[in-house]
């Protein structure tokens, strides 16, 4: 969204012809926003003051934590340039003197004017009917998110780590090749999210309201805490990871506690989409184990790591980290398990050749295709 598509957002705010989709398109905008942005926002919304209906609820607790912190950054960055002008002798006291209270005044006609903007909307949003033409105003929904109105962030394969901040203060760090939807505020009982691909998460801490992550087959509830989860759709198995903190990992209908240092490995039944997802005629499986928690977290830094790992999920891995299309129709024979780590920035070509020469193969590339041979 733009600057300028943001403005007419705020028109059609005040008409109240607006769909979920778009206010949750306006609020992730509101994220990037600079001051200037935000005071221009201001601006419209004085436009159409005589037009505003007083806001029958509070804004959202999320969404106002989130701008409070986004006006002390962008005051702070406003009283850094000011601090440096301050330095300038010829500019003069009372001429900065002015210029501060004309910056601090900008920031607060922002945040007055968003806020409203905030406590009009989070009574609405996601709460019109599924086709989005009706908006159902003063009720605040206790469900998700559907999923035309979740926001999606996407890493691609080939990208390194993207960082998502959720409106909860909570962090995730997205792999290659791995997608995260979420609300762009969490109105209900509980926070959720869905993940195809591998995250770490940071949440923030919430007594009252669950944090839950639905992966295939499986949901990841937690209530404060940092761990790992790798869930590729066309991976065999999903591994999560508690890094710190509790968090519980249910798989059907049977939960799973997990401690500090541990890990759940859901292994999928065959048959299911991609080689490896859950549905097939055979059985899902959870086994929870102690392992070492940093290793999951490698990938933060730069490394692969394979533990008795074949050659498929290598080559799979290969290809999310460098967006390539990996072939080996002629090669049907199994292999000794490969162990060990590979370095990202190595590139393609360097770790192809580690891996291969264990393996015994040889490839040849063209374009983004590797043809894997004997």
């Amino acid at each position: 969204m733009s600057l300028k598509e943001a403005q007419q957002f705020v028109a059609q705010f005040v008409s109240g012809d607006y769909t979920p989709e778009e206010y949750a398109t306006f609020l992730q905008w509101l994220r990037g926003a600079t001051l200037d942005e935000l005071h221009a926002i201001a601006d419209e919304h004085e436009a159409f003051q005589d037009k505003w209906s007083v806001p029958s609820t509070a804004p959202s607790p999320e969404w106002v934590a989130m701008l409070e912190g986004k006006l002390d950054e962008l005051t702070s960055d406003v009283d850094e340039t000011l601090d440096r002008y301050d330095e300038i002798p010829e500019l003069g006291s009372v001429g900065i003197g002015k210029v501060r209270r004309i910056g601090t005044r900008r920031v607060w006609i922002a945040a007055a004017s968003i806020v409203v903007i905030l406590s009009v909307g989070t009574v609405v949003y996601l709460q019109g009917r599924h086709d989005g033409a009706t908006i159902n105003k003063g009720v605040v929904a206790d469900e998700p998110a559907d999923a035309a109105s979740l926001l999606t962030a996407e890493n691609a394969a080939g990208n390194g780590q993207k960082q998502v901040l959720l409106a909860d203060g909570s962090k995730v760090w997205l792999n290659a090749a791995s997608t995260l939807k979420y609300p762009a505020a969490f109105t209900g009982s509980e926070r959720l999210v869905q993940l195809s691909g591998e995250a770490y998460f940071e949440v923030s801490e919430s007594a009252d309201k669950p944090f839950k992550v639905l992966i295939k087959d499986a949901e990841v509830e937690v209530l404060g805490t940092h761990f790992d989860i790798m869930a590729y759709e066309n991976e065999p198995i999903s591994k999560t990871t508690l890094i710190d903190g509790a968090v519980r990992l249910v798989s059907g209908s049977k939960p799973y506690e997990l401690k500090p240092g541990e890990q759940a490995l859901v292994r999928y039944g065959s048959g299911g989409t991609n080689g490896g997802a859950a549905g097939g005629s055979g059985q899902t499986t959870v086994k929870v184990s102690k392992v070492d928690a940093e290793n999951a977290l490698d990938w933060r830094n730069g490394y692969i790591d394979f533990t008795n790992a074949d050659l498929q999920t290598v080559m799979r891995a290969l290809t999310r980290y460098y967006n390539v299309e990996i072939q080996y129709p002629e090669i049907t024979s199994s292999f000794e398990p490969f162990t060990g780590g590979l370095i990202v920035k190595e590139g393609l070509s360097h770790n192809l050749k580690i891996v291969l020469g264990y393996f015994g193969l040889h490839s040849k590339t063209n374009g983004k295709i590797v043809t894997v041979t004997r």
